[in-house]
């Protein structure tokens, strides 16, 4: 779970940190490691992070984007205490 969240958050910092993430795009990343997932896997990793407090922000499930927090999208606090 950290993994993800560390990897979310370097594709926010190479994306000039943008407040939109495409669904697309993350599943474009994955692929690019070498884990493919579909669209609807990578909104459950989203979903899961988002619910353990590893960042901050809402998934659109219609415009599959997610969209995070203006101030401080990645807490370091959620990780160093859990």
């Amino acid at each position: 779970t950290v993994c993800y969240r560390n990897l979310l958050k370097r594709i926010h910092h190479v994306l000039d940190k943008k407040p939109h993430l495409s669904l697309m795009e993350l599943a474009k990343a994955f692929k690019w490691l070498g884990v493919p997932m579909e669209l609807d896997e990578v909104e459950c990793i989203l979903a899961n992070l988002i619910f353990r407090g590893y960042i901050r922000g809402y998934i659109s499930h219609t415009n599959r984007v997610l969209v995070l927090s203006k101030s401080n999208p990645f807490p370091t606090s959620a990780v160093i205490l859990s």
